[in-house]
């Protein structure tokens, strides 16, 4: 799916920067999604450590965590902040509400394939954070690092 919305980016014209992938946003976005990231670590640490999350199904496959930090998560920002946020400039919905909004819910039902609300609800939340800082600073490289640092510790956790 990756390659063919990049195909279509490049077809479409999409500049890297109008995909977030800009040099004067980097270091804002690092920060904001740095300090998102350790927040998040923390809390699902402290969960964890107080019995509160429900027990981890950590994948057996010992490469998942490599293919979700190098592969899964960076795809899922390039599709779901990066390009749904240019479409939407593109085509003049410019409502942040909106913006965020959409992004969310569609990052959201990518997450369907588990069938588990919880899930689904976690996805929906970090969705909206995610696309609140995307929004103010349009960065891939800040969300992508942050969704791989918040996703390897909530499936480790047993969050996700």
């Amino acid at each position: 799916m990756t390659l063919a919305v990049g195909i279509y980016s490049l077809a479409s014209k999409h500049s890297l920067k109008d995909l977030g992938f800009r040099p004067d946003t980097l270091k804002e976005s690092l920060l904001w999604n740095g300090a998102l990231s350790v927040f998040f670590v923390f809390l699902m640490y402290a969960l964890y450590m107080a019995n509160l999350i429900r027990e981890p199904t950590v994948p057996s496959w010992t490469l998942f965590y490599i293919f979700y930090v190098l592969v899964s998560s960076p795809s899922q920002e390039f599709i779901y902040r990066s390009v749904i946020f240019s479409e939407m400039n593109r085509a003049g919905i410019k409502n942040p509400l909106l913006q965020v909004g959409l992004s969310a819910v569609t990052y959201c039902f990518l997450h369907i394939i588990y069938k588990d609300w919880i899930t689904l609800a976690v996805t929906f939340f970090m969705g909206i954070v995610w696309g609140v800082i995307y929004y103010r600073r349009p960065n891939f490289w800040g969300v992508a690092t942050s969704h791989a640092i918040v996703g390897v510790v909530s499936i480790a956790t047993g969050i996700i």
